[in-house]
């Protein structure tokens, strides 16, 4: 399985924020792209009926099925190669149900489970994220008992969702800004495009199987400050730091409802803890830009001039 070979794709959780980005690039590289997703309900939302329909007509075969159908999901996965699930945090647990249909379709020479935050074998994290780890080492396990050869990858914070929840710069009159903590915990900014494109290139390539890969291109780390004043000089600016203490991040954690504690919980693993660079790189971990040097990837300073010019959308993540 060469990187260069065009190859049959099948991707879960293809409508959901990252999913977007995957399904584009995978019909951007060429290759057959297979999205199987929940049937559509009579009430359905028209913004995923209209995604639907806008990936359909890129060339992507749509396939709705629910996850505990194993034998029309096994039927399905025996059309590609490759599987790449991109399901949100609610659904980690529905990928065991992948993991055995995989399995026994007998097809599969990759699977790319839906992790894209920390690497979960060497961080931690305050109760509510931590059981959102506890069930990513469920499904890497998992997916090692079955044998099924795999990718894990590992994106750390997705870029433009949290240049907008931290910058919110479509709002051109905001003129302050939230910082967690000190400020000064460094952490990786990603392009969801990028991720990406790194996540195909590495279930393609063989000398990722059976490993984990970090994505931390180094001209993607910085603190929050350091976005912060970046920010500043590209609008000619000075927003307000308005700076919340730890204590208070851990206590909301303590006191919000499940969903609510989980993005507490990230905030504080990534911006307090700065737990995505708490850990050193060894010499036998992957890590994406060298892995793929020829891949020029979307640094800091990149994204915020597309923020600058025509700011993406920003959407919410799916916690429950």
């Amino acid at each position: 399985m060469a990187c260069n070979k065009k190859s049959k794709i099948m991707i879960f959780g293809g409508t959901g924020y990252l999913g977007r980005y995957m399904v584009k690039a995978c019909v951007s590289m060429g290759h057959s792209t297979y999205v199987y997703t929940r049937p559509l309900k009579p009430n359905q939302d028209n913004s995923k009926l209209e995604l639907l329909k806008e990936f359909e007509s890129m060339g992507v075969f749509i396939i709705q099925g629910d996850l505990d159908e194993h034998e029309k999901l096994v039927s399905q996965l025996r059309k590609v190669e490759i599987v790449i699930s991109t399901l949100a945090v609610p659904q980690y647990l529905e990928q065991l149900q992948l993991i055995k249909a995989m399995k026994d379709s007998g097809t599969i020479k990759r699977f790319v489970p839906s992790e894209y935050g920390n690497e979960v074998d060497r961080v931690s994290g305050l109760p509510p994220l931590e059981a959102v780890f506890s069930n990513k080492r469920k499904i890497r396990r998992a997916t090692e008992a079955a044998e099924i050869p795999y990718t894990s990858v590992v994106a750390n914070s997705f870029a433009a969702y949290f240049v907008n929840y931290l910058l919110h710069p479509q709002d051109k009159q905001r003129d302050e800004v939230v910082v967690y903590g000190s400020g000064e915990a460094k952490a990786v900014f990603n392009y969801e495009d990028d991720i990406a494109n790194y996540t195909i290139k590495a279930a393609l390539d063989p000398r990722a199987a059976n490993r984990v890969m970090i994505i931390r291109p180094p001209g993607n780390i910085a603190t929050q400050l350091e976005l912060i004043c970046a920010w500043d000089e590209k609008t000619g600016q000075t927003l307000k730091k308005i700076h919340v203490p730890e204590e208070e991040i851990v206590k909301l954690s303590e006191t919000l409802p499940h969903p609510d504690n989980i993005p507490v919980a990230i905030l504080h693993h990534i911006f307090i803890k700065g737990d995505e660079m708490s850990f050193e790189l060894r010499t036998d971990d992957l890590e994406a830009s060298k892995l793929f040097p020829d891949y020029k990837y979307t640094s800091i300073d990149d994204l915020l001039e597309i923020f600058l010019v025509e700011p993406p959308q920003p959407r919410l993540a799916a916690f429950a």
